[in-house]
């Protein structure tokens, strides 16, 4: 049992192909509307660097062998976010409509001037969050969005938790998570000693697969994963 997850470079590139389908079907437009096409690119470099730097500093998991990499968020794409609003409030339905409404006006009235600017915008931006994603997985491994389930009832809770071996793994044994025993599996196959720490990567029925923790083993055997 592993919770949801997509890659970063997924959600981005999806962004970049909306944006560039935009400016495909605006493409009569675009020299006549070029300063809103520069405009767009010169902030859409800005914003997507701003966006790259705030995506490094939350991404977690760096120093793990198993499950590396993850960004730990409640949605995992602007759609579930739409969706849940809604959903939670019915009538926030009236103004977001209201709100697309008056975008459709102005850019009429514009001629295009703001999807071409918005278009451009979020081109260059996810374009530049791709390659900044790119580069970090060549040197770190692939990137996850993955939803936050510290807080969520069941099994799903327990992942990423730190429990105590009570019965020694080899590679099967016991573990004592949150005062309740567990079957578990050390996930490398090495055996795991009485009273060592271990955290909680994946679920299967009742039976945890562990890890040691990080300070156990040698950055090396980090990389080698």
């Amino acid at each position: 049992m592993r919770v949801k997850q997509v890659r970063v470079l997924r959600n981005v590139l999806i962004g970049c192909g909306v944006c560039a389908l935009v400016l495909w079907w605006l493409r009569e437009h675009l020299w006549e509307h070029r300063d809103a096409l520069g405009f767009g690119c010169i902030l859409g470099l800005a914003v997507g660097s701003c966006y790259w730097c705030r995506l490094q500093r939350l991404v977690t998991r760096r120093d793990r062998r198993y499950e590396r990499n993850k960004i730990f968020v409640h949605y995992l794409s602007l759609v579930e976010v739409l969706i849940a609003t809604v959903a939670y409030n019915h009538y926030l339905a009236i103004p977001l409509g209201l709100l697309l409404l008056a975008v459709l006006l102005i850019d009429t009235f514009s001629v295009h001037w703001w999807t071409v600017l918005a278009s451009a915008l979020g081109c260059t931006a996810t374009m530049v969050t791709a390659a900044s994603t790119l580069r970090y997985e060549r040197h770190h491994g692939p990137l996850y969005y993955q939803y936050n389930s510290e807080s969520w009832s069941g099994a799903e809770g327990s992942l990423y938790q730190i429990g105590t071996v009570v019965a020694p793994l080899c590679p099967t044994g016991k573990v004592k998570l949150q005062g309740v025993l567990w079957n578990a599996v050390s996930l490398s196959g090495e055996p795991i000693e009485i009273g060592e720490q271990v955290e909680v990567v994946c679920i299967e029925r009742l039976t945890l697969y562990v890890d040691r923790l990080v300070s156990a083993y040698t950055p090396h055997e980090v990389d080698a994963r």
